[in-house]
C-alpha cells in the first residue's frame, strides 16, 4: 500500500509560492522598496517568528499537478528534497501561525510601520 505524502493535508502550499529573505527596512529607501513590492499582484512580505523578513511571490511551481503532487518528484531540485529539513516542520505544521506579520497590501505595511514608528528609525536617503 502506497503511503500518502504529508503534503496532502496542506495541498502542497510550499509549491505554490516562493519566498526570499530580505533585509529589515532601516532606511526610507528600503521602506519604499517594500511598499513598491506590495503594490504588485501576488506579492506579500512577511516577518517570521525569528524576526527575519521575506518577500513572498504567490505563484505555483510549473511541476505541481492537479492532485497536488510533484510532476518531477524523482528529479526535483535539491531545495525541494531538503524541504522541510529534519530539524524543522513545514510552515503548515506545528505552530498555528507561522508568520508574526504578513503584509499582502501596501496599506497593511504602512499601518504596521506607522504603529512602530517610535521604535523604527530610518535615515534620510538621497533620492
Amino acid at each position: 500500500m502506497e503511503k500518502s505524502p504529508p503534503c496532502d493535508k496542506c495541498k502542497a502550499q510550499c509549491c505554490r509560492h516562493l519566498a526570499v529573505e530580505i533585509d529589515k527596512p532601516t532606511t526610507k529607501k528600503e521602506y519604499d522598496y517594500i511598499r513598491w513590492y506590495l503594490l504588485h499582484k501576488n506579492v506579500s512580505v512577511f516577518i517570521d517568528h525569528n524576526n527575519d523578513w521575506f518577500i513572498k511571490f504567490n505563484t505555483d511551481c510549473e511541476m505541481i499537478q492537479e492532485d497536488n503532487r510533484c510532476g518531477c518528484y524523482e528529479n526535483r531540485p535539491k531545495i525541494c528534497r531538503d524541504y522541510p529539513s529534519k530539524d524543522e516542520c513545514c510552515e503548515f505544521e506545528g505552530e498555528d501561525d507561522y508568520f508574526t506579520y504578513m503584509f499582502d497590501t501596501e496599506g497593511e505595511f504602512s499601518d504596521y510601520m506607522d504603529s512602530k514608528k517610535r521604535d523604527w528609525k530610518y535615515k534620510k536617503t538621497k533620492s
